[in-house]
């Protein structure tokens, strides 16, 4: 879907692990797209900005511009919330890297420069889902530690054994321990977007130029060519 020329993302997604943890009111889901949006966006950045014990369901409500007990009827508990916030951070990426054709090279530097473009594109709907996903990975009480960490486990190395399936490993110096490569330039990514979450300046715009550059620089190391 598109509003004033930007996407906007259906969030209509459920996952084994929300079914299996609770019951969401299909109500929900028959609001207008926008609506869904502001309460999501609203969770997003609640949790975001707190641990998952700490935030406050009434805060979420109040940012969302609806009721606490209207939330509750969306959302039974915290926790099924949190975890659809999950899942539906995992789905809407998974479906914008599909868009951006991220696995659509066999270039790696290509396919982040993609997977760049893709995040960004995302955080212009929802600015606080990258904090969230990063805070969620960290989370650790017992309501939800274990079906994230589970959940993110499978994923990256899914992921990962995509990007290594795909990519040309000739264009590289030979040197290069590839894996530990991997590992360290989206560990600096991640680094970089919690800097600048705590410095509370998140530009899209900005922050595409930014690792973009960063992302050349990599290339420039670990290549043969450094073009």
């Amino acid at each position: 879907l598109l509003k004033n020329g930007q996407r906007i993302y259906n969030i209509h997604v459920l996952t084994d692990t929300v079914n299996k943890e609770g019951t969401m009111n299909d109500k929900f889901f028959n609001l207008p797209l926008e609506k869904q949006q502001r309460i999501i966006n609203a969770a997003y950045k609640v949790f975001s900005q707190s641990s998952y014990k700490k935030a406050p369901m009434s805060e979420i409500a109040d940012e969302g511009g609806i009721s606490k007990a209207l939330l509750f009827h969306y959302f039974t508990n915290k926790k099924e919330l949190y975890l659809y916030l999950w899942n539906n951070a995992v789905e809407m990426t998974r479906k914008i890297n599909t868009d951006y054709a991220v696995l659509g090279t066999n270039d790696f530097f290509e396919m982040l420069k993609r997977s760049l473009l893709a995040r960004c594109s995302l955080m212009r709907s929802y600015p606080y889902i990258y904090k969230f996903s990063l805070n969620a990975y960290y989370e650790q009480h017992p309501d939800i530690e274990q079906a994230i960490s589970e959940n993110y486990a499978a994923i990256s190395q899914l992921s990962k054994n995509k990007v290594f399936d795909t990519i040309d490993t000739s264009a590289f110096r030979r040197d290069v321990e590839l894996k530990m490569m991997y590992s360290e330039i989206f560990y600096a990514v991640d680094g970089y977007m919690m800097n600048k979450y705590r410095s509370g300046n998140i530009v899209p715009d900005e922050i595409e130029q930014e690792i973009a550059a960063l992302i050349n620089h990599w290339k420039q190391i670990y290549t043969e060519s450094g073009k």
